[in-house]
């Protein structure tokens, strides 16, 4: 099986630096990502062809095909004094190369992690919508963006707000607007977060999350909420389901038919299964709550994990950690609520599933028997025929995975963890 691995090497950028090149090679262009890639028949690393920037730490990436068939790569890196960046790169032939990294916003409070997931959207326009966390006030855009927000008050124990917020490019990620909560309401001091956010096919932004309930007692401190905008404008907030899980991420998808799906950890008397509410009409009304598979985890208190869910042909495929006495572990479960596997090693955790016209992809970390190590892994679904596991070559202390398929090609994006928790990020192209 050929494997292509294509390691990032993150750079100090200055201008009028250059690398080092020979006279057959393309000069790539100056950048704070240099990508390196070359295809062979066995696994590779360029990473001594240029040194890494050990000074940021770089998380959470994302992978998404865009409408026009390219790749876009988001994540964030964070620099020695605190400013979190989140940035974006684009890709033309299906991850072999990537553009110069494009910076969204840059800040102190910015939040990117398993239970707040960053998201760059693409509307149908070509126009990009930046949507993620941020806490405590913000420092000045970089010198692309329009305009500077104002920074939010208040917040618990002297600190700031978490707020959802967002941002808009019109022009490939070059320039943003500056960054606007998704939420009208005014209130600070309180939290506003483990969201999702997904283009519904009229080409509106709907974001699900949790919000902190006024008044709230122990079995109700965060409800779920959605927001959606018209015009382009985001409209105020509903409150979709009263009582839910307070603090696991929440899932959305659009599915083949085109009906948006919101899957959440529900809590009834301290059972927390996965729910799912559909909505045929653009997230103007939804059905009723259904539990996606009846697990019957009985636990006093958020487990903090959420699912993760993909179109798989005319249907759709969920996954989720539960810790369920009968079967703890990690479940692949369909539209219908059909059990097709469960993961069961204890240190198997953060699966993705990767949407593809042959073979569904489920992904996640788990420890190596022979060392050890946490690597990245994956599986082929095809209906009800279900690969066995297959280890991504190279991929040591990798976490956090995300992935693309193009036809027979697996695209997987992960960080790497680092003895000085300043983590890099890794990109492994695999023929399936």
């Amino acid at each position: 099986m050929i494997k292509l691995i294509i390691s990032f090497q993150f750079l100090l950028f200055s201008i009028g630096a250059f690398f080092s090149t020979n006279k057959a090679e393309k000069m790539p262009p100056i950048s704070s990502i240099a990508i390196c890639n070359s295809m062979v028949m066995e696994e590779v690393s360029l990473s001594n062809n240029n040194p890494e920037d050990s000074t940021k730490a770089y998380s959470m990436p994302l992978l998404a095909k865009m409408p026009k068939g390219e790749v876009m790569l988001s994540w964030t890196e964070k620099d020695a004094q605190g400013i979190t960046s989140l940035c974006v790169a684009f890709s033309k032939d299906k991850g072999k190369t990537f553009s110069e990294k494009k910076v969204v916003f840059a800040g102190p409070g910015i939040a990117n992690s398993r239970m707040m997931r960053a998201k760059v959207l693409t509307k149908t326009d070509g126009s990009l919508v930046a949507v993620f966390s941020n806490r405590g006030g913000l420092v000045a855009p970089p010198v692309q963006a329009q305009t500077q927000a104002t920074p939010p008050q208040g917040g618990r124990g002297g600190g700031g707000s978490s707020n959802i917020v967002y941002c808009v490019s019109k022009d490939g990620g070059s320039t943003w607007t500056s960054p606007i909560s998704v939420d009208s309401d005014p209130k600070q001091g309180i939290t506003r977060g483990f969201f999702d956010a997904v283009v519904l096919p009229n080409d509106e932004i709907a974001v699900a999350y949790l919000k902190d309930v006024a008044n709230s007692t122990k079995h109700e401190e965060r409800d779920l909420r959605m927001v959606v905008t018209k015009n382009g404008a985001f409209q105020p907030e509903r409150v979709i389901d009263p009582v839910v899980c307070d603090c696991c991420p929440i899932s959305m998808m659009v599915d083949a038919s085109g009906a948006l799906n919101i899957v959440y950890r529900d809590n009834n008397d301290d059972i927390r299964d996965m729910a799912k509410i559909i909505s045929t009409d653009n997230a103007e009304t939804f059905s009723k709550s259904q539990i996606l598979h009846h697990d019957e985890w009985k636990i006093n208190g958020c487990p903090h994990t959420g699912a993760v869910a993909s179109i798989a042909g005319k249907g759709a495929l969920f996954a989720w950690f539960s810790g369920a006495e009968k079967e703890s572990g990690i479940r692949l479960v369909t539209n219908e609520g059909k059990k097709l596997l469960v993961l069961n090693d204890r240190s198997a955790k953060n699966a993705f599933l990767a949407e593809g016209s042959e073979n569904q992809i489920m992904l996640w970390e788990q420890n190596k028997p022979e060392n050890n190590l946490t690597e990245i892994a994956f599986k082929k679904i095809n209906k009800d025929k279900i690969s066995e596991t297959i280890w991504v070559e190279g991929s040591s202390n990798g976490i956090n995975s995300t992935g693309l398929v193009f036809d027979n090609q697996l695209l997987v994006a992960y960080e790497v963890k680092q003895a000085n928790k300043r983590n890099s990020l890794k990109i492994s192209n695999i023929r399936l």
